[in-house]
């Protein structure tokens, strides 16, 4: 059993490690955001009712993931450098995340294991080093990491609640729970870890007879309830509504995933094969190994922890999510941590500590290393950047850029405004493959100014170009090129 000190001891260590999480971000505040957040920032900033999903612009993600940017973009103001657009307040809404996010995983540790301090440290250590890691996606803000300590929260008051079944504590925890789980899907769509956990423990509990469990049931769906309809009416009220919603987040995801396997270009292929070295060499993949060995054997011992079905359930679900995702990004890892907290809480209580030791010490010492080298990498100025900054000395405000394709943290530092409203490359490919709508923002009245192209033409994999490629030639002239984007103008700088 613990002692009065030795809870003490670990609740200090655990405070420690949510401080080294979060100042592990802290090197980055000023470095140029990645496409993903200053497309985000961007739309967060300029969502009111307009002509599209988020205001004039359209982006497969539910709507939380927008409202927190638009808190980043109030806790510190963004700004310009040589190397690109800096928001220091979307880099400490990521730093709040990770140390939020440790704290939720030791008190996830001490609920699995109330009675031994090793499962609270172990969870602890794995969540501050996966989140401090750059082969997790460190530094860049993104939907996973947010959603992480929802995630967190949601499992916790689950399993808590599972305790407090008689009166009002366990259902009020159980509404928390699915608050927070509604909360992570509202971030990342495909973040409904709290659900399957909620399920899988639902078919346990059920087979143990957990008295009071059709309250906590109704209190968990209440609770989700509550917190979509929320969000959902938060994101009327700026002119985003439910059905576009639906067709955004959930149906775009299906048609997106269909014209991924059928056309992806060879970098598809090339980020798997960083995905899959950045899971090795993390030692994550060791690590859920070795868990999910000790979960079995002691499930085959008959000394099982009664979460021993709903961990692995999560973690399968997780690893679902990083293999489905389709553009096999670093920071989809990120949303694995919360599977990984899981594994390591439940296995601590089994056979193979040392083993399991020695795996987590690598887990830890690989962070380190890859963060000491990351963050002693000098920042250079990309082509995005060098665009970004011509656009800003030659345009005009009142001109308008469209970027084909992708990158829409060109769009964000330029200071202009886009009239077509896929930011992101893999939009248009499912959306406007034809590129009837760009041609026919290119011939409107809203026509660009500047159009920046990824290569020599806009004919690209998943796209049938070659009328909007002809209309470009006609109308628009060359000016300069950076790396592989070429900045185009229109002609004598007139719209049609």
């Amino acid at each position: 059993m613990d002692t009065a000190l030795s809870r003490r001891a670990t609740g200090a260590f655990i405070l420690l490690a949510a401080a080294v999480t979060a100042a592990a971000w802290l090197p980055y505040l000023h470095e140029p955001l990645a496409p993903d957040e200053a497309g985000f920032l961007l739309l967060a900033q300029h969502w009111s009712p307009g002509s599209s999903l988020y205001g004039d612009y359209w982006v497969d993600r539910p709507p939380l993931l927008l409202g927190e940017f638009w808190l980043a973009g109030h806790l510190a103001p963004t700004g310009h450098t040589i190397a690109g657009l800096t928001a220091p307040g979307v880099k400490l809404l990521g730093a709040l995340s990770g140390g939020a996010s440790v704290l939720l995983a030791g008190l996830l540790g001490s609920l699995v294991a109330p009675s031994s301090r090793w499962p609270r440290v172990a969870a602890t250590v794995v969540a501050a080093a996966l989140l401090s890691s750059p082969l997790f996606g460190l530094p860049e803000t993104d939907g996973e990491v947010l959603a992480v300590p929802f995630v967190l929260l949601g499992v916790s008051c689950l399993v808590l609640a599972l305790r407090e079944t008689a009166g009002c504590q366990g259902l009020a925890l159980a509404a928390v729970a699915g608050g927070a789980a509604s909360c992570a899907a509202l971030i990342k769509q495909n973040e409904v870890d709290v659900f399957v956990f909620a399920l899988a423990v639902l078919l346990v509990a059920r087979s143990r007879q957990v008295p009071g469990l059709v309250r906590l049931t109704a209190g968990f769906v209440v609770g989700s309830l509550l917190a979509l309809g929320a969000a959902l009416a938060a994101a009327a009220t700026r002119g985003t509504s439910p059905v576009e919603l639906w067709d955004a987040v959930v149906v775009f995801r299906f048609q997106a995933s269909a014209v991924i396997g059928s056309s992806a270009s060879a970098a598809t292929s090339e980020r798997l094969g960083r995905l899959g070295g950045a899971f090795l060499g993390s030692g994550a993949a060791v690590l859920l190994v070795v868990t999910v060995a000790v979960l079995l054997g002691t499930r085959l011992a008959h000394r099982h922890h009664w979460l021993t079905w709903p961990t692995l359930a999560v973690a399968a679900w997780e690893l679902l999510g990083v293999a489905a995702g389709g553009s096999y990004w670093l920071h989809y890892l990120a949303g694995m941590v919360p599977g990984f907290v899981l594994l390591v809480a439940v296995a601590a209580n089994g056979r193979g500590r040392r083993l399991l030791a020695a795996v987590m010490g690598y887990v830890v010492v690989a962070s380190l290393a890859v963060w000491l080298h990351h963050a002693a990498l000098p920042v250079t100025v990309s082509p995005d950047a060098d665009v970004a900054s011509y656009l800003r000395a030659q345009a005009a405000p009142s001109d308008g850029v469209v970027v084909a394709f992708g990158h829409p943290n060109i769009v964000a530092a330029s200071g202009l405004s886009s009239p077509y409203p896929d930011l992101w490359s893999l939009p248009v490919r499912v959306r406007d493959p034809q590129l009837s709508r760009l041609e026919r923002v290119m011939a409107g009245p809203r026509a660009p100014r500047w159009m920046v192209v990824a290569g020599a033409s806009l004919d690209t994999w998943g796209l049938s170009a070659q009328s909007a490629q002809d209309y470009l030639e006609r109308h628009y002239v060359e000016q300069v090129t950076y790396g592989d984007w070429h900045v185009w103008r229109r002609e004598g700088g007139r719209r049609p």
